[in-house]
């Protein structure tokens, strides 16, 4: 009879090593080369968000690959969209990190604030912050409204501020125009309705000195369709 622990071990090496090869495929199928330090980082966030999210519902996705799939995917997706220029970044809604958390991951040298309303997700933020030793990340639990500021927020504003689908556009705008620099960016990932819902608040953007951008967008072996709405303050 196999030994009981050492079958578990063996399973949670061979979870690791799937999730391992997972973020290998997605990060390859962006041209992007992750050294040691980083893919090991990956590896152990994911690992600790499927082993928390068997109890405390992080994220609606069970499958290991698929988890890694989308949350890496869409993270590299605003990777691409940050520039190089870009340090002070907000996370809105960020749930279990995505995608402030994996962007700090991916480029060490950002300085990310992370907002998030629901407290479980806070207490695995912090966790898997603690976990992998990440400094210049900040988590404010809260739900942010519109006129309120993060504690953490930079005395120039925001570089950009990001969220996964976490809310409408206008929804979004309210809470990120007071909060931006002078040429700071909003940069929202959404589903392919996101069209009509930009056209709803085109006026109100460019009324607040806001230029749009749409973007069409495929998520790379998933094959998700995906659009990046980006509004860009002063330069563009």
């Amino acid at each position: 009879m196999v030994d009981t622990l050492l079958l578990g071990t063996l399973q949670t090496n061979s979870s690791f090593q799937r999730l391992a090869e997972a973020i290998g495929r997605i990060s390859g199928a962006f041209h992007v080369t992750l050294d040691s330090g980083r893919a090991e980082n990956l590896s152990t966030y994911f690992s600790t968000l499927c082993e928390w999210n068997k109890s405390i519902n992080l994220s609606g996705i069970r499958d290991e690959e698929e988890l890694v799939y989308k949350h890496l995917g869409d993270s590299l997706i605003f990777e691409k969209f940050l520039g190089q220029g870009a340090i002070e970044i907000l996370d809105i809604g960020s749930g279990p990190g995505v995608p402030g958390l994996l962007l700090k991951i991916l480029r060490p040298e950002l300085q990310v604030v992370l907002s998030e309303a629901v407290k479980k997700k806070c207490s695995f933020l912090r966790y898997v912050s603690s976990l992998l030793n990440l400094s210049g990340l900040q988590i404010e639990e809260g739900r942010l409204m519109p006129g309120t500021r993060p504690k953490d927020m930079p005395p120039a504003g925001f570089d950009v501020v990001v969220s996964q689908a976490a809310g409408s556009l206008g929804w979004l705008l309210d809470l990120s125009i007071p909060v931006i620099s002078m040429d700071g960016m909003i940069a929202s990932l959404k589903g392919p309705c996101a069209r009509q819902e930009t056209a709803l608040i085109a006026g109100r953007a460019r009324r607040a000195g806001l230029r749009i951008h749409v973007k069409d967008l495929v998520l790379p072996v998933l094959e998700h369709q995906r659009v990046m709405v980006l509004f860009q303050k002063g330069r563009c």
